[in-house]
């Protein structure tokens, strides 16, 4: 009976951890997809991307780099997105701009506000 009880806690102990890890890769992944979206967009990567840089050169540039408002479309157009934004701001709703942006991007709170301000100016 003892040997079944830590086989049991054994088990999930793993289980856990597996939990714990699948949760950090779904994280990590939607994160990656986040950057590819702000890429396709034309936007750099944010200088604190949360998402572990496998070279040096790598980590350097991602430091180097700050995000800008520059996420228009190809042709140059603000994004569907952009114009809500300049929208909020133009009836003085920054702070409804920035949530705005951070739900639909997933970005952080000082990421946004950069990004909002830039768009403000």
């Amino acid at each position: 009976m003892e040997m079944n009880t830590m086989i049991f806690i054994v088990f999930l102990l793993f289980m856990l951890i597996s939990l714990v890890r699948m949760a950090s890769l779904q994280r990590q992944l939607n994160e990656l997809k986040r950057d590819v979206e702000r890429l396709e967009n034309g936007a750099r990567m944010p200088s604190n991307a949360s998402v572990p840089l496998t070279s040096s050169s790598s980590q350097q540039y991602a430091s180097s780099t700050s995000f800008t408002a520059s996420s228009s479309t190809i042709d140059g157009a603000p994004s569907e997105l952009d114009q809500e934004l300049l929208s909020l701001l133009q009836r003085d709703q920054k702070i409804k701009a920035i949530k705005r942006l951070r739900e639909a991007r997933g970005l952080s709170l000082k990421e946004a506000k950069d990004y909002v301000e830039s768009l403000d100016r």
